[in-house]
C-alpha cells in the first residue's frame, strides 16, 4: 500500500525521484502554478456562466460558513470551505466533467493556498468576490458571473504567484517548500 501511495504521488507530481535517496516533495514552481490557475481560471469561468444561465443561486450559507472560516485560524478549514465554493459552482453547472477535471488542480492548488490565506486581508477580500460571483450567478447574468470570476482566478493567480516568489526566496528555500 506504501508503495501504491508513492507511485499515486508521484503521478499527480507530488514527489520526484531523488536519484540515490528517493523520494522528494516537489518543488513548487511559481511558472507551473500559474499556468495552472490559467486552467483553473477557464474553467471556473464555463462553471459560473453555465450555473448563471440556470439561475441556480448556490446558497448564502456557502458564503457564511466561508467567511467564518476566514476569521479563524484553521488554514485547513478556510482552504476547504474555498474548495466548497467552487465546488458547488461546478456541481450548479450541470457538467460533470467540469469538477472531475478541477479535483487534479485542487491536490496541488492546496499546498500554495495556505500561505495567502495566512493573511487577513486576503480572505477578506476572497470572500466579497465569492459573494458577488454568488449573486451573478443566483440572477442568471452569466456574462457578468464569468467576467467576476475570471477575474477572481486572475487575482488568486497573481497573489498565490507573488507570495510563492516570497517563500522562496527566504534564506533557506528548502525548509520554505516544505512548509508551504
Amino acid at each position: 500500500p506504501v508503495l501504491q501511495a508513492l507511485r499515486l504521488l508521484k503521478e499527480d507530481g507530488l514527489v520526484r525521484d531523488a536519484p540515490g535517496r528517493g523520494l522528494l516533495i516537489a518543488p513548487l514552481d511559481p511558472d507551473w502554478i500559474g499556468h495552472l490557475y490559467q486552467i483553473r481560471g477557464a474553467l471556473d469561468t464555463l462553471a459560473a456562466r453555465l450555473a448563471a444561465d440556470k439561475k441556480i443561486d448556490i446558497g448564502a450559507e456557502v458564503i457564511a460558513a466561508g467567511r467564518k472560516a476566514a476569521r479563524g485560524t484553521d488554514v485547513k478549514a478556510m482552504i476547504d470551505a474555498d474548495i466548497a465554493f467552487h465546488t458547488a459552482i461546478y456541481r450548479a453547472s450541470g457538467n460533470p466533467l467540469i469538477l472531475e477535471a478541477t479535483q487534479l488542480h485542487w491536490v496541488h492548488l492546496r499546498r500554495v493556498m495556505g500561505a495567502v490565506l495566512r493573511s487577513a486581508r486576503q480572505r477578506d477580500a476572497i470572500w466579497d468576490e465569492h459573494e458577488e460571483i454568488r449573486k451573478a450567478i443566483a440572477a442568471g447574468d452569466a456574462k457578468r458571473a464569468g467576467e467576476l470570476t475570471e477575474k477572481h482566478a486572475y487575482i488568486a493567480r497573481e497573489n498565490l504567484i507573488a507570495h510563492l516568489g516570497e517563500v522562496l526566496e527566504e534564506p533557506d528555500a528548502s525548509q520554505a517548500s516544505k512548509r508551504t
